[in-house]
């Protein structure tokens, strides 16, 4: 099916369900309430100054809700996995033999995003591997689809109504085909699964060939990826973690259901116990996390980039991984 004609179904079908109470949609209160809020949806999109036609081609003629991407969001493994069930398997003996290899292949483009953003290429890898096992699994979500799904019935509606206009605005960029625009069920995109407006904002054209390809470029999803971690903070050379000694003080410390407290300052912590470790230079202002991860094990103070990568995926167990498997694979690659 055509732009055209699947814009000319794709209307049709909303018209009629919106307008009438006969039919396949008479009786589902699902299909009712979606097709009051797409329709609302597209008068927003216009005026914002998108092309409408372009979010009723990515439905492709089938103007409805996608109840797999709302039960996904309600099983995140970051929500039903222990810390050591999910470091676990991010850190996999097969994910670091590739992840080791990866950076030897695509050190002249790795070396290239670092000389510009002091990313450290280990890291760019380590998202690269979590992400999407090394750009083979980039997602078969319908993207447009999913965000509105989520739009219309998530706790954080507003988000993903922006993602979704974010997304048309992907779709005229690129000149892809909207239905063609697939990811994960929330809506990330490419091997670096950028959400829209990421890619907006931090694609980056990596061989200047004048695209950020973030879906078949590595040297683009390389160079974009760097980018984001820069613009959000990346510090070059500074250590993401320092394991706390015994005798620190941690009572009255407000934590996170993960273990993981706010940001403070380090004379905070250094009022707590914690001293900083020769070599290393940390400035007054420096923002640090306690964490301890699991009940029975270390405690640890973690540095201001491991908060830029929470900012990608605000997820402690994420952030985890992503540093540890950097840390393990450019290690193994000096082996």
């Amino acid at each position: 099916m055509n732009l055209r004609q699947a814009t000319l179904a794709a209307v049709t079908l909303a018209l009629a369900s919106c307008s009438s109470m006969s039919g396949m949609h008479a009786n589902n209160p699902t299909n009712e309430s979606f097709n009051r809020f797409y329709a609302q949806l597209r008068k927003e999109a216009e005026r914002k100054g998108h092309n409408p036609k372009l979010l009723d081609a990515a439905f492709d003629g089938n103007i409805a809700p996608i109840p797999q991407v709302l039960k996904s969001e309600k099983s995140q493994p970051e929500i039903v996995r222990t810390f050591a069930q999910y470091t676990g398997s991010m850190l996999s003996a097969e994910r670091i033999a590739r992840g080791t290899q990866n950076l030897k292949d695509h050190m002249p483009e790795l070396e290239k995003a670092y000389a510009r953003t002091g990313v450290s290429p280990s890291v760019v890898v380590a998202l690269w591997g979590i992400e999407t096992r090394f750009g083979e699994v980039q997602g078969t979500h319908p993207i447009i689809p999913a965000l509105a799904t989520l739009a219309w019935q998530s706790p954080r509606s507003d988000y993903f109504r922006k993602e979704t206009f974010a997304a048309l605005e992907v779709a005229q960029k690129t000149g892809k085909e909207p239905s063609e625009l697939l990811g994960s069920w929330a809506g990330a995109m490419g091997q670096c699964q950028f959400m829209p407006t990421s890619w907006l904002a931090y694609g980056t054209d990596g061989d200047d060939d004048g695209m950020a390809d973030i879906w078949d470029n590595e040297a683009d999803v390389f160079a974009s990826a760097a980018t984001y971690l820069h613009k959000r903070g990346w510090q070059k050379g500074q250590p993401w973690r320092y394991q706390l000694a015994a005798g620190f003080n941690e009572k009255g410390l407000k934590l996170n259901t993960r273990g993981l407290s706010e940001q403070e300052t380090l004379s905070f912590w250094q009022q707590r116990g914690f001293k900083v470790p020769a070599g290393v230079n940390l400035t007054g202002g420096t923002k640090l996390r306690y964490y301890k991860p699991q009940a029975e094990g270390p405690a640890y103070l973690l540095g201001p980039n491991f908060s830029v990568i929470l900012s990608w995926n605000n997820s402690s167990y994420f952030a985890w991984s992503v540093l540890s498997l950097a840390e393990t694979i450019e290690a193994e690659a000096k082996n």
